[in-house]
Parts: structure tokens; C-alpha cells; sequence
């Protein structure tokens, strides 16, 4: 039985202008096939496997007919694939070839439509595609010639009413402004060209169709980029969002919906997520609960293998009534609270008692940082599971800062590193929730580490006071 092919429009850039039907047939996706455009961070929450088919401009390393039987074949092993798509699939996005391959080899296919960055890559620049006093309607076209080298009917263009987008025009824009003036268009007519619309790269800038050529190689504007031609293109200085962290790219620990990642992204930043270790159970053997004593949690991960483990024992955190437990961070204290286990305190190696058992949980590895001391054989440390590194496919040039909520995220990101990412990450401002975190990163020879009170607020007004110099 052959699988269904979802076409879905990933939009223009921003992972949270997907679709919620988008997001459903992503989860349940067994291969993605994406494009180049496609934000990383909106592929991170996903587990299927997933295949790139990017084109670059002049160069496709996958042509679209291998992309076509591709589709074809993995549909045919049964499989759900999500063709994920930037913008929507039936703007300029050869989304209809696709369609009607899939059909003519009987592979049942739907379409997810996505927002056209032509609409909502003109909104993030502040431009409104309509405007009663403008614009009563919009046209939509692509910027390369015909197929057979042929011009574009400049004539019926130069002279249709209302606001005019080119897509995929940037290496024909000499040529755009030049017929439409030709052809009748006012050389004062305002143009505004926006690049990367809602990343965090966007820029933008307005003129006109005498000198956007000129304005645009000055500002250095190139691909991937819309040309607008029109009156809205006046209403750009006054709609033009003004976000604080706007123009940032920070990188976070992936998390499902990471309340980190929403509140960075709600202030304007755009944000992508780095790959935490694999994480593999181990057995381990319960410590005597009626003995009582200090219970040390590393992480709360660990926490959760540990009840795991009780909870198939038949056990509860009751059994836990005569032990203090000690949160070794604010992460691990807050976590527990979820959980609905209050910690009696926080870690302080100062204030071990000895004289009663003392067990420490954690990762295998991490475990071994907590026995440095003449005291800590006298400790008994249950490692509840351990990690694996993954190796982080990210490009560290592309961001500003890095926050990590706790010491195992930097281990997470530091494990899965290159040498290059490490030396690149040891120059770029990394805030540290917590002086447990600060001592980890600063240990592990990251120079511009900035240690803030645990919270996502005090993040938030940490990055703006550190950039906003």
C-alpha cells in the first residue's frame, strides 16, 4: 500500500508561521524532504528521517525530476513523507509539478498550504500587500524569464493597478526596472527590496524604480529576496516592527515546547535549537530506603529514570520519606516542583553529612565530577542512565549568543562539537542560568560567559542590556 505525500508549506521563515495541519503531518512523518530555505529549527522537533533536496541559485544538487521520483519511491515503500516546502507549495514552488507526478503514478497526495512569503514576508517588513489608499489588489510574479528565454508581458505588468511582488527576481532586478519604466511605469514609483523576510538576517530597504539597482548594490541586498513595486511601499517607516532583540539569532538546547525558546522569539529574536546527547537507561540497584540519608540529584533527567525504576518496583516517592533531597542547581530544584517533589535544599559540598548514607544520582559520566573530594567514597553515586554525544550539524558564525539553562546543556553542545565549533563557541556571549552553569562553561575554556539568576526573564533583560551596548 503505497504511502501518503504531504506537499506542506513551511512558510517564509519563522518556524512558528507553520500550519498546525503542517506541524501534524510532520509528527507524523516518517521521511521529511525539504528545501533550502527551510528553517533548521523548524525541522529540530521532528524524528523522522530527514533528506535534503535544497536547490541553491545556478545549482541543484538534486534536479527536480530525481525529487519527483523520490517522492514516488519512498511512497511506494509505504511510507508518509512530508514534502516540506518553503512559502506554499503552489507559489512558485513547482509544488503543482509535483502534484500532478504523484498523480500520474497513483500516489495519493495532499496539499498543506502554507504562507506565501510574496503576503507575510512583506508584513515582517512592514509593508501591507493592500492598502485602501494604495492598493486594492496585488500581483504576484516570478522574476525569471520564460522557460524559452522569452520576456515577460511587461506591457500588461507596467500597467496593472495595485501592488506588484517579484519573487525570485534578484539576479533579473537591472532587467525588472528597466522594462517597467520602458513600458510606462513612473521612474519615481517607491520599490522596496526585503531579504530573508522573518529570519534573522532580514533586511530591507525602500526607493525607487529610477534607483533601487544602485541602492540595492550599495546596501550589498542579494538572494533570497522580494521586490515590491508600489504605493504601500510608503507605509514601511511607520509599520515597520521595532522589536527589542529583533536582529539576534541565539542558539538554545532543543526542547519541546520550549518556554525558552517562545519567550526569545516573542522579544524579537529568532532562534535555533542544538541537539541534547542521546540518552540510554542503564540498570542500577535501589539504594536501602528505611536506612534514610541525603539523596543528591545531578539532573533531573536521572530523577526520572530513577522513578521510572521505583514505579516498576511498585514504589513511590514515599519511600522517600526519610531522605533529605538535595537539588544540585535551580533547574533541578524547579523540575522536582513540576514533578511534585519539593528539595530540601540546594547543593553545597560544605554541608554533606557523612555520618549518614549519601547517594548521588546522575549521568554515568557527570557522577564522576561530584567524587573529587577525601569525604565522597564514603557517598554511594547511582548512575540512572548515560549519555551519547551528537554531533552538531550548526554553523556557529550565524549566531550572536548561546543560553544555556544548565550544566548539562553545555556538556550537550560541547560533547557534539568540532574543534572549529568549539573555538567559535568560546568567543560568543554564552548566558549561564546559574553559577553552577557559569563554573561548567568557564571550566570547559568558554572566554565571554555571562552568569544570570535563573529565570527566563532575567535572560531576556540580560541579552537586551548586553547587545543594547
Amino acid at each position: 500500500m503505497n504511502g501518503l505525500v504531504s506537499l506542506i508549506g513551511a512558510g517564509p521563515g519563522n518556524p512558528e508561521l507553520l500550519t498546525l495541519l503542517g506541524k501534524r503531518r510532520l509528527e507524523e512523518a516518517d521521511v521529511i524532504v525539504y528545501d533550502r530555505l527551510v528553517n533548521p529549527a523548524m525541522l529540530s522537533p521532528f524524528v523522522a528521517e530527514k533528506i535534503d533536496v535544497g536547490k541553491m541559485p545556478l545549482h541543484h544538487k538534486v534536479s527536480q525530476y530525481q525529487i519527483n521520483d523520490l517522492l514516488v519511491d519512498l511512497s511506494k515503500q509505504g511510507k508518509r513523507v512530508a514534502r516540506l516546502k518553503a512559502g506554499d507549495p503552489y507559489v512558485f514552488g513547482r509544488g503543482g509539478e509535483e502534484g500532478q507526478y504523484l498523480s500520474k503514478h497513483n500516489i495519493p497526495f495532499e496539499v498543506v498550504p502554507g504562507l506565501t512569503s510574496a503576503i507575510a514576508g512583506l508584513a515582517a517588513a512592514g509593508i501591507p500587500i493592500t492598502h485602501r489608499d494604495f492598493a486594492s489588489s496585488f500581483h504576484v510574479i516570478t522574476g525569471h524569464r520564460k522557460a524559452n528565454g522569452e520576456e515577460l508581458d511587461w506591457e500588461n505588468i507596467a500597467h496593472q493597478e495595485g501592488t506588484i511582488v517579484f519573487l525570485m527576481g534578484m539576479g533579473e532586478l537591472p532587467n525588472i526596472t528597466k522594462q517597467l519604466i520602458a513600458h510606462g511605469m513612473a521612474s519615481d514609483t517607491p520599490v522596496a527590496v526585503v531579504q530573508w523576510a522573518t529570519h534573522w538576517k532580514q533586511r530591507s530597504i525602500s526607493s525607487d524604480l529610477a534607483n533601487v539597482v544602485q541602492t540595492v548594490e550599495k546596501m550589498k541586498i542579494s538572494s533570497p529576496a522580494l521586490i515590491v513595486v508600489g504605493g504601500v511601499v510608503q507605509l514601511m517607516g511607520d509599520l515597520q516592527p521595532h522589536r527589542p532583540l529583533q536582529g539576534l539569532h541565539l542558539l538554545v538546547p532543543f526542547k519541546q515546547d520550549s518556554k525558552l525558546f517562545h519567550a526569545l522569539q516573542d522579544e524579537g529574536a529568532a532562534v535555533n535549537f542544538f541537539d541534547r546527547r542521546v540518552k540510554q537507561p542503564l540498570a542500577f540497584d535501589l539504594p536501602d530506603f528505611d536506612a534514610g540519608g541525603m539523596l543528591i540529584i545531578t539532573d533531573f533527567a536521572a530523577f526520572h529514570y530513577f522513578q521510572e525504576r521505583l514505579l516498576t518496583m511498585g514504589i513511590d516517592n514515599r519511600a522517600l520519606a526519610n531522605w533529605k533531597v538535595v537539588a544540585c542547581n535551580h533547574i533541578v530544584k524547579y523540575r522536582l516542583q513540576q514533578d511534585g517533589l519539593l528539595a530540601d535544599e540546594l547543593y553545597d559540598p560544605n554541608k554533606i553529612d557523612y555520618q549518614r548514607p549519601v547517594v548521588f544520582i546522575g549521568e554515568r559520566a557527570t557522577l564522576a565530577h561530584y567524587n573529587t573530594t577525601d569525604n565522597t567514597d564514603k557517598a554511594d553515586y547511582l548512575a540512572t542512565y548515560q549519555s551519547e554525544a551528537i554531533n552538531q550539524n550548526i554553523d556557529l558564525n550565524d549566531f550572536h549568543g548561546i543560553v544555556f539553562p544548565s550544566s548539562a546543556s553545555v556538556a550537550d553542545l560541547y560533547t557534539g562539537s568540532t574543534s572549529d565549533q568549539r573555538d567559535l563557541m568560546s568567543h560568543l556571549h554564552c548566558f549561564a542560568m546559574g553559577k553552577t552553569v557559569a563554573d561548567e562553561c568557564q571550566k570547559l575554556g568558554l572566554k565571554n560567559v555571562i552568569e544570570v539568576k535563573p529565570s527566563y526573564d532575567n535572560v531576556i533583560q540580560m541579552v537586551k542590556k548586553v547587545f543594547a551596548r
